[in-house]
């Protein structure tokens, strides 16, 4: 199993590892898994890390990074010089603006989340993505069409005067039963036999997730709302963030 560095700490985007294994796949790409890593790997909605692993002799690029069944974390990438040997001592480095866009997405749905928890309304979130081409929330919940306009003005609102007004995060690990206590809602499928990582957003503001997030909600950058649907029972709340690609 891969310990993944970044559940501990929101900053991390390099860091010392071991090489468990080395393996050419296809094209002429490596796989590489380490002992412990900086890397994000795709999945809850939001993208995989880049960056470069360099060793004593050897560079290699990590074009993607994916987590198995097991646990290992598999960095994909190409060659630059050189070559990987079991046991050789890396150097990891994702890039640090990719890992910048995808925090700050990740995070503006969670800000919205907040902002739906303040305004009272009774929606559970069912899914993300947080791609820079396609950020959306999806959630379950009572819809009132002819309110549509102004419950995405005041949604908008509400998520960027908590932005504005920052709040200082931090990461705690505790059992489903805690989490009841200060997460909004905990979803079904978190194992009940470990702790889980919750993200408190302030004080008091959980969230059950093993994304990257931004340390201060103040990070996010101005967040825009453009529209707000339903589709067969699911809400959608399309969002954009300040610099960053519009969503679709």
């Amino acid at each position: 199993m891969t310990d993944l560095l970044y559940m501990q700490d929101f900053d991390i985007e390099a860091c010392e590892a071991k090489v468990l294994s080395f393996s050419l796949i296809e094209d002429g790409r490596t796989d590489i898994i380490l002992d412990q890593t900086c890397f994000y790997a795709r999945g809850g909605g939001q993208d995989w890390d880049r960056g470069v692993i360099s060793g004593p002799e050897a560079v290699s690029s990590v074009e993607e990074v994916h987590l198995d069944e097991e646990g290992q974390v598999h960095h994909v990438g190409r060659l630059t010089s050189g070559s990987f040997s079991e046991g050789d001592g890396v150097v990891c480095e994702a890039d640090h603006e990719r890992r910048s866009i995808n925090t700050r997405l990740h995070s503006a749905a969670h800000v919205i989340d907040m902002a739906v928890d303040s305004l009272g309304l009774d929606w559970i979130g069912t899914k993300g993505q947080h791609y820079p081409h396609l950020s959306a929330v999806e959630y379950s919940g009572t819809w009132e069409f002819e309110k549509a306009e102004e419950l995405r003005t005041e949604l908008e609102a509400l998520t960027n005067a908590f932005i504005e007004k920052g709040s200082s995060n931090s990461i705690r690990f505790m059992s489903v039963e805690e989490m009841q206590t200060v997460c909004r809602h905990v979803p079904d499928n978190i194992p009940e036999n470990k702790p889980g990582r919750v993200v408190l957003y302030g004080d008091n503001f959980g969230i059950p997730c093993g994304g990257t997030h931004v340390r201060d909600i103040s990070q996010v950058g101005v967040t825009s709302i453009p529209k707000i649907k339903e589709k067969k029972g699911t809400i959608r709340v399309s969002y954009t963030v300040e610099g960053i690609a519009s969503a679709t």
